[in-house]
C-alpha cells in the first residue's frame, strides 16, 4: 500500500513514531543526560516515590517481597502499594534495568515511554480503525501526546501520562459492537483492563466513564438495546476474567493493611479554574509560569487545560462546521461533561473562588470511587476530546477537501457517523468492513456528505489549525541536580554504623522530612526501615479517619519538635514531652534518631532531642553527616 502511489504507508508510519520518540527525547533530554543525577524539578516528590516504588519491585525478586505491600517506610505500620502509585505491569518489567543501571534510568524509559507511546498509538487508532488519513491522524496523535495536560503530568506523574493502552482499550470496545467472536473480543479486552490497572487504576475509570457517556451521545437510543444484546456478553466475559485476576489485588488495596477510602477534603478540592481552558501553561511556548500559577494554585504537575484561546476559538468553529456530523456531537457533549465536572465543587473563575457555584461535582464527588478522584485529572479526557476532534477536523476539512468527491472511497471506520446495524449479515457484521463509499447523509446527519473539492477553504482551515497549536509546542521539562544524602546512607556505612536490622526515626519529622527520608530508603536499597514516608494512607494518629493522607500522621513528639526548631533555644521539655518521645519512639520501634547535620537550626533541634531522651539515652553523635542516637534502651528493640 502507498499513498498516492509515492511514499509506501508503512514508511510514513515509521517517520511519524520516529518523530514522536524523538519529541519525548525533547521534552526529556535534559532528564536523559544524568537519569540517576538529575531530577524533574516541579514535582520532585513524586518523582523519588516513582523511584522508590521501582526499588522495591527489583525486591520481588531479589527478597521475595510482596508487590502489594512494604513495610520498609512508615515502620512498622508499613504501605499499602495496592493503593498508591506502584505501577506494578511496568516496574515489574524494569527490574533488571533497575538493578543495572538504576531507578532513575527505569523512571527516565517510563517517562519517555508514556509520552512517544501514547502519541504513537492514538496515531495507530486514529489511521488504522478509525480511518482518518495519516497527516490527520498524526496530528491527533502528537496533540494527544503533548498536549499541555500531559506535559503537566509528565513533570511527576508517568502512570497518568502514560496512555498508550487507552486507544487499544477504545479499539476493542469498538469491534465489540459487531456480533460474533464473544470469546475474542472479550478476552482481549480482559488483557487490557489487566495491564492498564497495573499502570493506572484511575486512568482506566476515566475511560470506562467517557465511553459509556460517549456512547450515550452518539448511538441512537433505539439502537442501544441492539447493541447492548452484542455487547453484554462480550463484556460479562471481559468481567469474568478481568475479575478473577484482579480480585485479590484489589481486595488487598481496599481491605487489605493499611487501607484507605477515599482521599482527604485537601485532595478532593484540587480543581480546574474555568479560565484556565482558554490560557496557556506554563509548558507550552507561549505561556506564562506566574499566570499558570495563579490560575492552577501553583500546582505544576495538575495544569490539566490550558489550552489557549486560539484552539478554543478553532474547536467552536469547527464545531459549528461539522455540527451534521454525528461523531463531532457526541465529542462536544462528552467533551461539556467533563469540562464542567473538572471544575470541582466550587466552580473558581481567574483565580478566584468568588463565584460561590456550585458545579455537579459536589455531589457526584460523595459518590464510592468517586471520592478518590481528583476532579482536576477530569480534564484529561477533555484533552482526549480534543485531541479526536482535531483529528476529525484536519480530516474533514483540510484534507477530504483537497480530493476529488470520486476519490473518496476509504474503508469505513469502526466509529464513521453512521447507523449502528444491529443484527446485520451483511458488511457492517464482520470486524473488517470493505470498502465503500461514504453514503450522502440526510438532514438527521447520520452520514457525511461527500466532501467538496475546495482547496482554497481547507487550506484556511489548516493555517487556523496551525496557528492555534504552534503556541502549545511544548518546553523541555526542567531538571536540577540532586542534593547529597548523607554519608551514612550511602556506599553501605549503614551497615556498619547502625544495628542490626536497623528502624531509623527522621528528626524532627514532618513534610520535607518525609520526602528526604524515601531518597535515604531508596539508597540503602530499602535495607534500612524508615518510620515516615511519602505515600497515601489512613491518618494513624487519628483511628477514624479512613482517608488517604500524605504520609503518616504528625504524632506528638513531631509536632513538639517542629515547634521546637523555631525557637532561639532549646526549650526544657516537661515531663509531659518527655512521656510523649518514649511513647512514639516504642510505637515506631526504633533502633534510631536521626537529623541531618546540615538541617536549619540544627543546633536547636538538636539540643531538644537531647534532653527529651536524656537519661535513658546518650547525647546525639555526628555521624557520617548526620546526628545519631542510639534509642534501643527505650524501644527495647535490637
Amino acid at each position: 500500500m502507498t499513498i498516492r502511489g509515492r511514499v509506501p504507508a508503512k514508511a510514513v508510519d515509521a517517520l511519524v513514531v520516529l518523530g514522536f520518540v524523538l519529541g519525548a527525547v525533547y521534552v526529556l533530554g535534559r532528564l536523559w543526560v544524568d537519569p540517576n543525577g538529575r531530577y524533574l524539578q516541579l514535582n520532585f516528590q513524586d518523582y523519588f516515590q516513582f523511584e522508590w516504588f521501582l526499588t522495591h519491585a527489583t525486591e520481588v525478586f531479589t527478597k521475595g517481597e510482596s508487590p502489594f505491600f512494604s513495610d520498609e517506610i512508615n515502620s512498622p505500620q508499613g504501605v499499602n502499594l495496592m493503593g498508591n502509585t506502584s505501577v506494578l505491569a511496568l516496574s515489574l518489567p524494569l527490574t533488571p534495568i533497575t538493578l543495572w543501571l538504576g531507578a532513575g534510568v527505569s523512571f527516565a524509559i517510563i517517562s519517555t515511554l508514556a509520552l512517544a507511546g501514547t502519541a504513537s498509538s492514538w496515531y495507530w487508532l486514529f489511521s488504522r480503525e478509525l480511518g482518518r488519513s495519516r497527516l490527520a491522524a498524526a496530528v491527533g496523535g502528537a496533540f494527544l501526546g503533548f498536549a499541555p495536560a500531559m506535559m503537566s503530568q509528565i513533570a511527576g506523574h508517568p502512570n497518568i501520562a502514560g496512555q498508550y493502552l487507552i486507544p487499544l482499550i477504545i479499539a476493542t470496545v469498538l469491534r465489540m459492537r459487531h456480533p460474533g467472536k464473544v470469546w475474542k473480543h472479550g478476552l482481549v479486552l480482559a488483557a487490557l483492563v489487566i495491564a492498564q490497572a497495573g499502570i493506572n487504576e484511575e486512568i482506566l475509570f476515566f475511560t470506562a466513564l467517557t465511553l459509556a457517556i460517549f456512547i450515550l451521545a452518539y448511538v441512537p437510543w433505539k439502537q442501544l438495546p441492539g447493541l447492548a444484546k452484542i455487547v453484554l456478553p462480550k463484556s460479562a466475559v471481559t468481567l469474568v476474567v478481568a475479575g478473577a485476576v484482579l480480585a485479590y489485588p484489589l481486595y488487598f488495596q481496599f481491605f487489605g493493611p493499611q487501607a484507605y477510602h477515599g482521599l482527604d477534603a485537601a485532595v478532593r478540592a484540587i480543581n480546574l479554574d474555568a479560565y484556565s481552558y482558554v490560557k496557556f501553561g506554563r509548558f507550552s511556548i507561549a505561556g506564562d509560569t506566574v499566570e499558570a500559577a495563579r490560575l492552577n494554585r501553583g500546582n505544576a504537575s495538575e495544569e490539566n487545560s490550558f489550552f489557549g484561546w486560539p484552539l478554543v476559538v478553532v474547536l467552536v468553529a469547527g464545531a459549528i462546521a461539522l455540527w451534521r456530523n454525528r461523531l463531532a456531537r457526541a465529542l462536544l457533549i462528552t467533551g461539556f461533561v467533563f469540562m464542567i465536572m473538572s471544575l470541582g465543587d466550587i466552580i473558581r473563575f481567574n483565580g478566584v473562588d468568588h463565584t460561590r457555584v456550585h458545579g455537579p461535582w459536589k455531589w457526584i464527588s460523595k459518590l464510592p470511587i468517586f471520592d478518590s478522584v481528583v476532579p482536576t485529572r477530569l480534564g484529561l479526557v477533555v484533552t482526549v476530546c480534543v485531541g479526536v476532534g482535531l483529528a476529525l477536523l484536519v480530516d474533514k476539512l483540510v484534507v477530504d477537501r483537497f480530493r476529488r468527491p470520486a476519490t473518496v472511497t476509504v474503508a469505513e471506520p469502526a466509529l464513521e457517523p453512521e447507523p449502528v446495524l444491529v443484527g446485520s449479515s451483511g458488511p457492517a457484521a464482520t470486524d473488517v468492513p470493505p470498502p465503500a463509499p461514504r453514503p450522502a447523509s440526510g438532514s438527521g446527519g447520520s452520514a457525511d456528505p461527500a466532501p467538496r473539492r475546495s482547496p482554497r477553504l481547507a487550506l484556511v482551515w489548516g493555517v487556523a489549525i496551525l496557528a492555534a497549536l504552534i503556541p502549545l509546542f511544548p518546553t523541555p521539562q526542567p531538571v536540577d541536580g540532586r542534593p547529597p544524602i548523607p554519608e551514612l546512607f550511602t556506599d553501605g556505612n549503614w551497615r556498619t554504623k547502625l544495628p542490626r536490622n536497623p528502624v531509623v526515626a527522621p528528626m524532627p519529622g514532618g513534610w520535607d522530612d518525609n520526602l528526604r527520608m524515601m531518597r535515604w530508603s531508596t539508597a540503602t536499597n530499602l535495607e534500612v526501615k524508615m518510620t515516615a514516608g511519602y505515600f497515601l494512607g489512613p491518618n494513624d494518629t487519628v483511628p477514624d479517619d479512613k482517608f488517604g493522607h500524605f504520609g503518616p500522621g504528625y504524632r506528638d513528639s513531631i509536632m513538639y519538635l517542629n515547634w521546637a526548631r523555631g525557637q532561639k533555644t532549646a526549650p526544657d521539655p516537661s515531663q509531659k514531652e518527655r512521656d510523649a518521645m518514649r511513647a512514639d519512639i516504642r510505637f515506631w520501634k526504633a533502633t534510631n534518631l536521626v537529623l541531618p547535620a546540615g538541617y536549619p537550626n540544627v543546633t536547636v533541634i538538636r539540643d531538644t532531642i537531647d534532653k527529651l531522651v536524656a537519661g535513658d539515652a546518650e547525647p546525639g553523635r555526628l555521624v557520617d553527616g548526620v546526628w545519631l542516637w542510639d534509642v534501643r534502651s527505650i524501644s527495647g528493640t535490637g
